[in-house]
């Protein structure tokens, strides 16, 4: 398997600054509404999602080592290291936000409107969300970039990655979505802590079977790095296109619109 020898570097410290600020003030908004949502309907699904979006900042290193980024330790506020990945401490409110709080949205935009429009308009918004954000991130903040033969990269940023990263936050929130009317109580509303952790594995991963056989294979070439780069993007889009046929069966069914409905009463 190809060792890529990543370049270390200082971080850039008026950036680490204000990614940690920014990105924990956010975060402590997103989890005070998805509170207020929990408390009004008298729900723990919410809290769930935001624990196990969380908790799916663990992957995170697996990620960086498989797609080859990197965040300098020279002068990061370290949290953790794994697979040779140092981690910066503002990571768990990233997670929060992007795999927690916007999981929850998805869910409450289906109660609204259980639509294939609601779907693909919450995918396109995190696809946006992903690229914009990730380009600030590495460009105007300096916080971390990506090495290592990159394909389709604008601005420092891998954008067939942005396809990717929004699909797990869609996952999630359709699956609870669909899950809720049969988890009637809260104690077995508890299993879905691991849903968005199986969700960023299966984006991350599974999307990603030929390009990171590709990436990771004894000499890469930057044709097939850029082909199987696509698979990529098709792959989270396409999983998106698959699940929102649950979505059709429910507005298609007599059985389904009643799942739907009763849903909504359950989780309100």
């Amino acid at each position: 398997m190809t060792d890529f020898p990543y370049r270390d570097s200082t971080v850039d410290a008026t950036g680490q600054v204000i990614a940690t600020v920014g990105t924990y003030l956010i975060a402590a908004v997103a989890l005070g509404l998805v509170i207020r949502l929990a408390v009004r309907r008298r729900a723990v699904w919410p809290i769930v999602l935001i624990v196990g979006g969380t908790m799916t900042c663990l992957m995170e290193p697996l990620f960086d080592h498989l797609y080859g980024l990197w965040f300098p330790t020279q002068g990061q506020w370290h949290l953790f290291t794994v697979y040779g990945v140092s981690e910066p401490v503002w990571l768990p409110a990233a997670y929060l936000i992007i795999y927690g709080a916007l999981a929850v949205l998805t869910v409450v935009w289906l109660q609204k409107d259980p639509s294939v429009r609601t779907v693909w308009r919450m995918y396109g918004l995190l696809v946006a969300v992903a690229m914009v954000g990730e380009i600030v991130y590495i460009q105007v903040l300096g916080v971390y970039n990506y090495q290592g033969g990159q394909s389709f990269v604008v601005l420092g940023y891998p954008l067939f990655l942005g396809f990717v990263n929004a699909m797990s936050a869609v996952m999630t929130g359709i699956v609870v979505w669909r899950l809720l009317p049969l988890l009637r109580s809260p104690g077995s509303q508890l299993g879905l802590v691991m849903l968005p952790v199986l969700a960023f594995a299966l984006d991350a991963v599974g999307s990603g079977i030929f390009y990171l056989s590709v990436r990771h294979s004894p000499d890469p070439s930057s044709f097939w790095l850029h082909v199987t780069a696509i698979t990529v993007a098709l792959g989270g889009a396409g999983t998106v296109y698959l699940l929102s046929y649950l979505v059709r069966g429910a507005d298609l069914a007599p059985a389904g619109n009643a799942l739907a409905s009763s849903g909504l009463r359950i989780a309100s």
